[in-house]
């Protein structure tokens, strides 16, 4: 159906090899691909022959399959994009072997880490070539009941900008049921102090340029 309508899509599929493929799309004169996987849930796991998603036990390791795939499309593209579904619901920060399997995602040929399954958004890292590592941008549309400490209501936008100056904005978003906005006032607040600290952990720090819209640097 997706494809029908002119809509990529890449981690799920009619099989295992489809839900695995990257998907390579134009943007702006140059060619961007993304490669994704989940850690959960196993029951939805794609096989040879049935639907489902492109799914691998991250936590153990980084799969074969997912170095084959991120060297197929930094072959087929000018820049990739690891979107990995990783890690437990309402956790504040990344575990140790998230920030591991970025690493790997990075040395097999992704320009940008984008991390996401956690509802609660969590610092900004760095590779070796400074390349973003994304470990989870909070929700941007969300239905969850609010928790008054982790606030699953605040999440971030990411801009990225692989040749700009700043190469990544993060711009801050409030969500209530159903409906998303600009963060503002307290809201934005909470958010830059909690992402200055966040990022400190990582070794990056954030500068606030707006209200809800900060710089990586």
């Amino acid at each position: 159906m997706l494809a029908g309508a002119g809509i990529a899509s890449v981690g799920a599929g009619a099989d295992a090899a489809s839900a695995r493929r990257a998907a390579v799309v134009d943007v702006d004169g140059s060619r961007l691909a993304v490669v994704a996987v989940s850690d959960h849930p196993p029951e939805y796991a794609a096989g040879a022959d049935e639907p489902g998603v492109a799914w691998a036990d991250l936590s153990g390791g980084l799969p074969e399959w997912v170095v084959d795939e991120l060297a197929r499309a930094r072959d087929a593209a000018d820049r990739v994009v690891a979107f990995p579904h990783w890690g437990p619901n309402m956790s504040p920060r990344p575990g140790r072997w998230q920030r591991e399997r970025a690493a790997e995602l990075v040395a097999a040929g992704a320009d940008l880490v984008a991390g996401h399954s956690a509802h609660v958004f969590h610092g900004v890292g760095r590779g070796p070539a400074a390349q973003p590592l994304l470990f989870d941008l909070g929700d941007a549309v969300d239905d969850y009941a609010i928790d008054p400490d982790l606030r699953n209501d605040l999440g971030l936008l990411a801009l990225w900008r692989p040749d700009g100056e700043p190469d990544l904005e993060l711009v801050g978003l409030h969500g209530r049921y159903a409906f998303t906005d600009l963060a503002r006032g307290a809201e934005a607040d909470w958010i830059a102090r909690r992402l200055a600290k966040a990022c400190g952990k990582l070794g990056t720090t954030v500068e606030r340029t707006a209200e809800a819209r900060f710089a990586l640097r």
